[in-house]
């Protein structure tokens, strides 16, 4: 029959979260939350590699729209998140 005792080291996090995990799951791995500026910063990162496939040397411009396309929907997203994060903070 499987062991139900629950690990030491998550009834030692439970304890300090003061939540119980049923509410947090991720409590018993240690990780809780999000990175928003590490999303960003990754975002704009992608969106800036996303642009230079431009530089190259495709012969139609099927390829240039896509990636165009695919770049200005990821900026618009990014910039959107950041007004909307700053929108919250004001509150």
């Amino acid at each position: 029959m499987a062991n139900t005792d629950i690990d030491p080291g998550l009834e030692r996090a439970i304890a300090r979260s003061k939540h119980h995990p049923a509410e947090e799951p991720s409590v018993g791995w240690g990780w809780h939350g999000e990175s928003p500026v590490t999303f960003q910063i990754v975002g704009w990162v992608f969106t800036i590699m996303l642009f230079a496939y431009l530089i190259g040397t495709h012969q139609g411009q099927t390829e240039n729209l896509w990636v165009i396309g695919t770049g200005v929907v990821i900026a618009g997203l990014l910039v959107k998140y950041g007004m909307d994060s700053r929108r919250s903070k004001r509150r």
